[in-house]
């Protein structure tokens, strides 16, 4: 498979699976993923998507070099930076007032919307990553003179 095939498949997987861990952090919790009851309802689906472009470009990325876990990681520490940044952007875009660019994203920093976002980047992306590394790797040994793919 293509890796932007690989990279896309991750994103719209982290994108499902955001959407699951919200619901059940909501459901058993009872946490709102944004809980400034003055911020746009596009706020947290921005953010989201912020955070899925990352993960596509960290695992486009990750598959034609890198150690899956230091990808991993990196995806990571990228989707928490994403989601703080365009979540501050937003919020204070919508209250019009820029000190929010700093409010924001000191009272959402530790936020389970937030931290579970960044966990599922780490596991989307080390599985992605992994997947197309063992498919490679298959396809290598079915290819090489000897290998399962040669007999006859």
């Amino acid at each position: 498979m293509s890796r932007w095939l690989i990279a896309t498949m991750t994103s719209v997987l982290f994108i499902a699976l955001v959407i699951a861990v919200m619901g059940f952090e909501a459901l058993l919790a009872d946490v709102e993923a944004i809980p400034q009851p003055d911020a746009s309802p596009y706020l947290g689906p921005t953010m989201v998507v912020a955070a899925a472009a990352v993960v596509f470009l960290a695992t486009a990325a990750g598959i034609r070099e890198g150690n899956p876990g230091v990808t991993g990681l990196v995806a990571a520490a990228g989707t928490y930076l994403a989601m703080l940044a365009t979540g501050a952007v937003g919020y204070s875009m919508s209250r019009g007032d820029g000190t929010e660019l700093l409010v924001f994203p000191a009272g959402s920093a530790l936020s389970p919307f937030v931290v579970g976002s960044v966990v599922v980047a780490l596991l989307c992306v080390l599985g992605g990553v992994s997947a197309a590394r063992h498919q490679a790797r298959q396809r290598s040994a079915d290819a090489a003179p000897g290998g399962e793919g040669d007999r006859r």
